[in-house]
């Protein structure tokens, strides 16, 4: 079973998803993506970059987490908020003052609204996405001690919007290796993503001052100490993960 579902029917072989693809796991064959085998972590860069909304992240065994899985699972936010300044910090590093991307951060009540809404969205995959299932779940339960399965322990998302993939996918890779830095970490959201093909105007609705296109969500947060950061410069992170 491959890491990836591919709609060949909606594939057309633009290749950005390849070009995402921090592992190499993808190639475009005879005008069509398709896996190399090389591994996936996740990330769902793939995912947000495809123009038709043709690759989706393959359910998994309960005992085949990726990596952006069990750091989730092991508490990677430390409970603290980013402030204003580090935020403006990571925003500056993103795009440099030249203007090609867009960036907002939602937090307290105006981020519960939005994930009430992505909610609305995707509770209808609940049946066939395993993800959508346990969020339900979590909220049928209301138990305030175990947390959002979609925001673990964050409680604030940065978004980018860009002028294409490429740029949102480098600004994203500058924010996280500046989060280094300043102790932050973020992990991408496939959800607000896919709310966000599934129902554009209602995102959209939630960021009127925002002329250029979504393409990545980031669950942001400060990084529990005595960990190791999640994230590399890009520099290193396309090794981050191969066999030695």
């Amino acid at each position: 079973m491959g890491y990836l579902i591919i709609d060949l029917d909606k594939c057309i072989g633009c290749g950005k998803c390849a070009r995402m693809c921090m592992k190499n796991n993808i190639v475009v064959e005879n005008r069509k993506a398709k896996e190399t085998g090389a591994g996936c972590i996740g990330c769902a860069h793939c995912v947000s970059s495809c123009p038709k909304g043709a690759i989706q992240l393959a359910p998994k065994d309960s005992k085949d987490e990726s990596l952006w899985d069990s750091i989730k699972k092991d508490k990677m936010f430390d409970g603290r908020v980013v402030s204003n300044d580090d935020i403006q910090e990571l925003f500056q590093a993103m795009d440099h003052g030249k203007g090609r991307c867009e960036f907002v951060v939602l937090q307290g009540e105006e981020l519960n609204r939005f994930m009430e809404t992505v909610w609305q969205i995707v509770k209808d995959k609940e049946a066939d996405t395993p993800i959508v299932k346990e969020w339900g779940e979590w909220r049928d339960k209301n138990d305030i001690l175990q947390p959002n399965p979609v925001l673990w322990e964050g409680s604030q998302v940065l978004f980018i919007f860009a002028d294409s993939a490429d740029r949102a996918f480098i600004a994203s890779n500058r924010m996280l290796a500046k989060g280094l830095e300043l102790g932050v970490r973020g992990f991408h959201s496939n959800i607000i993503m896919t709310a966000a093909k599934l129902d554009p105007d209602k995102i959209q609705a939630y960021f009127p001052r925002c002329s250029k296109e979504l393409y990545m969500a980031y669950v942001i947060g400060h990084a529990r100490r005595l960990m190791e950061p999640a994230f590399k410069p890009m520099s290193k992170i396309k090794g981050l993960f191969d066999k030695k």
